[in-house]
C-alpha cells in the first residue's frame, strides 16, 4: 500500500485540514504536563537535544510527535549533528527555538515550521507542502507499483 497520494500537492491545496494547518497557528509543548513548569522547560530542551518533541496545534487540537533527525526515538541513535542544527535552532532568536520537521500526514509530505518560546513553551507554526520529499515518495510509490504489476 502506498504511503502517499498520487497528486500530493493537489491534496494539500484542496483538503480542508491542510488549508487550516497551513495558516500560522498557536502551538504548545505538551510533554510532561504533570510536572512543574520549570521541569517542563528543562524536559522540553532535553527532548529537542534528543531530536524530538510533542506539540499540539491549539486551534485544531492536533497532537504531533515531531522528529528533527533520523532515529530520534530509537535506542541506538547516532546523533546527526548537521541535520539536528538545521532543524532545531536555538540561536536564531533569543529566548525562542525555531523548529522544522518533515513527515507524511494523511498521505501528503509536509514540513512543520515554527518557533516556541523557551519560557512559556508556546509559539506559532504552520504546515507547508514538502515538494522535495513528495518527489522522493512519489518515485518510491512508482517503483512499488511497477514491482506489484510484475508480480501479478
Amino acid at each position: 500500500m502506498p504511503r502517499v497520494f498520487p497528486d500530493q500537492q493537489k491534496k494539500f491545496e484542496l483538503d480542508e485540514v491542510f488549508k487550516k494547518l497551513s495558516q500560522e497557528s498557536d502551538v504548545k509543548y505538551t510533554g510532561f504536563k504533570d510536572k512543574p513548569h520549570e521541569e517542563r522547560k528543562q524536559r522540553f530542551v532535553q527532548d529537542l537535544t534528543e531530536g524530538h518533541s510533542i506539540i499540539v496545534i491549539v486551534s485544531t487540537g492536533t497532537n504531533l510527535t515531531l522528529l528533527f533527525c533520523r532515529n530520534a526515538l530509537s535506542e541506538d541513535r547516532p546523533m546527526i549533528q548537521d541535520q539536528q542544527k538545521k532543524n532545531v535552532d536555538f540561536e536564531l532568536e533569543l529566548g525562542k527555538v525555531h523548529l522544522c520537521s518533515s513527515f507524511i500526514m494523511n498521505g501528503v509530505c509536509v514540513k512543520w515550521i515554527g518557533w516556541i518560546d523557551l519560557e512559556t513553551l508556546s509559539g506559532k507554526a504552520k504546515l507547508l507542502f514538502d515538494d522535495h520529499n513528495a518527489k522522493i515518495e512519489d518515485e518510491i510509490m512508482r517503483q512499488v507499483m511497477k514491482r506489484k504489476h510484475k508480480i501479478e
